[in-house]
């Protein structure tokens, strides 16, 4: 096989970054202005979207028959695995690191006034124990006041009061539902007994009637409750991830964005196309080339790329500083958003760029540089799948990783690898802990973080690549760490920005991931040729 060199990341990643910039910068200082570009900015992701699901078909299905022998996925698809686990296993325990010494969400006002009460003696006391309890007061009104104000928020706070009222209605439903059937089973056992009785033959069918009203108000119920919905928790996290696997509609599959399930189809298919040697030489041909002309789509939006990003971020900017979400990035929120971005940037610049060097001996400076573009695409789009188009055509001609690596690794990635929504995830529950905890009495103990880092591993491989995906499968993280779900007001507010830092660590990540697969499927790379053209085939 012919390696690609690397073409180096040119002058189009200063204009991304240019555009990035400018945009900013009009979204804050003309606001009415950089909304009007909006559309600009949905224009070009939708045409990156458009790109998705052809791409990851043709892509995968090329990758795994390029591997010409299907028994060699093994070992490039068990360190695929393995890196994705790893990573967001450590992306987690850095945002839990950094939240606990950071501590974005300690009131030091609290603090002191706790540290006051516990120091204090006698009269002393009492009044610190006062001063305590007004200052806590205040604080929950705050927050309470902050989850009210946010639509989100009071949306979410509605929906868990309804599913808990549906839960206490169907316990009510099953208990009468019992009560009547045993009541009706003794009376009909009674009447056995004395079959002429009058007075047990009416108890029977008060009995029946009563069964009858207990059905019906059973049958309501779980109505109810099926339409209120269920509390999310692990069990669900693993159901839904078994579940991503398949579908029984790949069209369907499609035109929602489901990637996973074309990604096992597109395997198991391409796969079998290796076993059939010759007489499937067309299919597989027509695959290559329709790859091809794909990628060459992707060159041609990587032109617009900087107008494009320019509209996306202006509009998006815009829009936050009209609704005043600029203003909310101050004091706590401020330290919060701090916070995130340094868990992230340590696992950016620190966590994967060792990983990187460890397995590749390289420069990782070097290849983030040539991974630029897709970076800060992502960093634009908030969306792995929306970037996946770029992340791919960086990583062939820009970073030199091979096209089996790319075409097998980086769909995968852009749909189960979430780094940064597991740092993110489980960095906020703590953010939230630390500002309730307080409040209620609670203490935030080891085995509440550790919960909360196992559920935030678990969802952010649920987690689909879209934009704030991530506040979804964040619902589930704070039920599992016994936090109110209004309490994702807190976060709401700024989530919008943080959510595109996420994504563009989500996208390195994913490029670390092949560039690491690549040398495991280097080895054996003569027999990639299992699927030579046949005698007296024209290309």
């Amino acid at each position: 096989m012919s390696e690609k060199k690397p073409k180096g990341h040119g002058k189009l990643t200063y204009y991304i970054i240019a555009a990035i910039v400018g945009a900013i910068a009009i979204g804050y200082f003309a606001p009415e202005l950089a909304v009007k570009f909006e559309v600009g900015g949905e224009v070009f992701l939708s045409l990156l979207m458009m790109m998705v699901v052809p791409l990851v078909v043709m892509s995968v299905m090329s990758g795994i028959l390029g591997l010409g022998d299907v028994r060699k996925l093994g070992k490039p698809g068990a360190y695929a695995i393995g890196y994705y686990i790893s990573t967001t296993v450590l992306a987690v325990i850095v945002g839990l690191i950094m939240v606990n010494i950071m501590k974005p969400g300690v009131n030091k006002e609290l603090e002191a006034a706790k540290a006051k009460y516990e120091a204090a003696d006698g009269p002393e006391r009492k009044k610190a124990e006062a001063e305590l309890k007004a200052l806590k007061d205040e604080i929950k009104a705050k927050v309470e006041e902050k989850n009210d104000s946010n639509e989100e928020a009071a949306k979410a706070v509605e929906k868990q009061k309804k599913r808990k009222e549906a839960i206490e209605v169907h316990k009510k439903a099953v208990e009468d539902l019992s009560i009547a059937v045993k009541t009706l089973a003794k009376a009909e056992t009674a009447l056995k007994k004395s079959p002429q009785d009058e007075t047990l033959k009416m108890q029977v069918e008060t009995a029946k009637s009563e069964k009858d009203t207990a059905d019906k108000a059973f049958a309501k119920a779980v109505a109810q409750k099926k339409k209120a919905g269920e509390e999310k928790g692990l069990g669900d996290i693993l159901e839904n991830i078994l579940l991503m696997l398949v579908t029984n509609n790949l069209f369907k599959a499609a035109a929602e964005m489901n990637l996973l399930p074309l990604i096992v189809f597109s395997i198991i298919f391409a796969a079998m196309l290796t076993t059939m040697g010759k007489k499937v030489f067309a299919i597989t041909r027509m695959i290559g080339q329709a790859n091809d002309a794909l990628m060459s789509f992707v060159m041609l939006l990587m032109n617009i790329a900087p107008v494009g990003i320019f509209c996306l971020v202006a509009g998006k900017f815009g829009h936050a500083n009209l609704e005043g979400k600029l203003a909310e990035m101050a004091g706590q929120q401020g330290y919060y958003i701090l916070t995130i971005i340094t868990g992230l940037g340590f696992h950016a610049f620190v966590t994967l760029f060792l990983i990187y060097w460890l397995f590749t001996k390289k420069n990782p400076i070097t290849f983030f540089k040539n991974m630029s573009q897709a970076v800060l695409t992502a960093f634009s789009t908030a969306s792995s799948s929306a970037t996946l188009p770029i992340t791919m055509e960086c990583a062939i001609d820009k970073a030199g990783i091979s096209e089996k690596s790319t075409k097998f690794v980086l769909p995968l990635g852009a749909t189960i690898n979430m780094d940064g929504t597991a740092l993110y995830e489980a960095a906020a529950a703590i953010f939230i802990a630390q500002i309730y905890f307080p409040i209620t009495g609670q203490e935030l103990t080891m085995t509440t973080q550790v919960t909360i880092a196992i559920t935030a591993t678990l969802a952010a491989i649920g987690a689909a690549g879209i934009p704030e995906a991530g506040l979804v499968t964040m619902l589930i993280v704070l039920n599992a760490a016994g936090l109110p779900v209004e309490a994702i007001g807190l976060i709401l507010m700024v989530d919008w920005l943080l959510d595109r830092f996420r994504t563009a660590v989500n996208c390195f990540g994913d490029s670390v991931g092949a560039a690491i697969v690549d040398g495991v499927m280097e080895e054996g790379d003569e027999l990639l040729n299992d699927h030579q053209e046949p005698e007296g085939a024209t290309a």
